[in-house]
């Protein structure tokens, strides 16, 4: 079942886009080569600047259950992997040029999803952009899950999340598709039990809502986790440390 998610931006945007990035003004004579070094730190800064925007689009996105099982520092370290697939030559700054570097991206490195998880989730595009087809085949959880101690069900979640490019005209960094940015779709099984026995396969259709079909200038991030719960004394305690959390895809 999908639910909207509105998103709140920590950043500050004026009609003309992200803002300014200005390097500081140098009242000192410099050399070439030192002016040229102090150029590149600047375009460095300001390819960050973006690359920490995109990842606060992304964790945004996420509930308070998924950023529990996110490991400290993990939206510096998506940051910085989203910073080094840009090209340092090139005035766009989009995620389409960081996907081979973001596709199984980790969010805690200390119980990873490829190591905990070996069904299979199989995706297919949709009618448009922003749009995937979610199938889980029956699998049985004891034997494809790394299974922590205690825990008695699990839930499986998902999250498709738009983020757009962005553009750099010399100093200035500016949003290419505000509207669509920052968007998600949102899907999670209800509580399933940790048996011996196949679960029902699974089949769900994740869309970003309320903006139409997706742009060529916003990419698409899917995020997939398992949740592990323990219930005792007739309740479920949520067991964020046992939680596996990746990026399956970016298109």
């Amino acid at each position: 079942m999908s639910r909207n998610l509105e998103l709140r931006s920590t950043f500050q945007f004026s009609g003309e886009g992200l803002g300014t990035l200005a390097q500081p003004k140098e009242t000192r004579f410099t050399s070439t080569s030192q002016q040229a070094a102090e150029a590149t730190e600047s375009v460095n800064k300001n390819n960050y600047g973006v690359a920490t925007l995109m990842s606060k689009a992304i964790f945004n996105a996420l509930d308070a259950d998924m950023l529990e099982m996110a490991e400290s520092y993990c939206s510096k370290r998506l940051a910085s992997t989203i910073n080094k697939g840009f090209d340092s030559g090139k005035n766009l700054l989009s995620l389409r040029n960081t996907t081979s570097s973001l596709e199984g991206f980790e969010f805690n490195t200390e119980n990873t999803f490829n190591a905990g998880c070996c069904t299979k989730f199989c995706l297919r595009e949709g009618a448009h952009k922003g749009h995937i087809i979610l199938h889980v085949p029956a699998f049985v959880p004891e034997k494809e899950l790394n299974i922590p101690k205690d825990a008695t069900n699990f839930k499986i979640s998902a999250r498709l999340i738009s983020v757009s490019d962005f553009e750099r005209n010399g100093e200035q960094v500016s949003i290419n598709n505000k509207v669509q940015h920052a968007k998600v779709g949102i899907y999670e099984t209800t509580m399933l039990p940790v048996l011996r026995i196949s679960t029902q396969p699974l089949t769900a259709q994740l869309s970003i809502p309320g903006v139409g079909a997706i742009h060529n200038d916003v990419s698409a991030v899917l995020i997939m986790a398992i949740k592990f719960y323990s219930y005792k004394d007739s309740k479920f305690s949520f067991m964020p440390e046992s939680g596996m959390m990746k990026i399956k895809t970016v298109h």
